[in-house]
């Protein structure tokens, strides 16, 4: 093996390590295809306050599918309607869909604490509230204040009770999503114990560390081996 096969495997190895280092620190967002930055969360009582969003559809259109964010260019509060989920009363021609930050209700969610704003969703249609078909669940979508090393839960407020739904990442590590059977009152809940909101993945890389290492030590020895026994020869 020449000196210089030798060099490059030494050098490759403590690129590893290096990289190692900085994946393994747990200091900072998880790494994205692109930049991923947590946006500027505006909370309810804040300057600037968090916008609401009103939209006004016809009665062909609310049944058809539709998606409503609260703002176009930030949004923290979404909400993805299927087609056939709503169905306006006899005679009505138009419908309106709200989204609107609220005052957190006076009971708490079990076991956790709500992160940022909590959002009523709802749709009005001949002074009558709308709501979704059996079978067809809308995609509620909100986002995190920050970044963390723990995933918040979406969860349901029904006027008595807090509802954990089966929650998933999406976007850019802050925005959590979950399909839901009704509309009403939503928000994201932090467990007990942890430490912020966001992607499952924005920590724990001390076990990579380990791994990498012990890789790169075993490839030195063997590249130190193989030279020795050249030496030998």
């Amino acid at each position: 093996m020449t000196s210089r096969r030798v060099g490059a495997l030494v050098a490759a190895a403590f690129a590893l390590l290096a990289l190692a280092a900085v994946r393994g620190g747990g200091g900072g967002p998880p790494l994205y295809d692109g930049i991923c930055l947590p946006p500027h969360y505006l909370l309810l009582g804040g300057n600037p306050a968090p916008p609401a969003r009103t939209k006004t559809y016809s009665a062909a259109d609310i049944a058809a599918t539709f998606e409503v964010a609260d703002n176009d260019t930030s949004p923290q509060a979404q909400i993805i309607v299927g087609l056939g989920s709503l169905t306006p009363p006899p005679g009505a021609t138009t419908a309106t869909v709200t989204i609107s930050p609220v005052s957190p209700p006076s009971v708490k969610p079990t076991g956790g604490t709500i992160d940022g704003n909590v959002y009523s969703f709802e749709v009005q249609s001949g002074g009558h509230q709308l709501t979704l078909a059996a079978g067809h669940p809308a995609t509620v979508v909100l986002e995190a204040p920050s970044m963390g090393s723990a995933q918040p839960t979406l969860e349901h407020f029904d006027g008595t009770k807090w509802t954990a739904l089966k929650t998933f990442t999406a976007g850019c590590g802050t925005t959590y999503e979950a399909a839901s059977p009704t509309l009403g009152m939503f928000a994201l809940v932090s467990q007990a114990g942890s430490t912020g909101t966001g992607s499952p993945s924005a920590g724990g890389g001390f076990p990579i560390v380990i791994v990498v290492v012990v890789v790169a030590v075993l490839a030195l020895t063997i590249v130190a081996a193989r030279v020795s026994r050249q030496r030998r020869r």
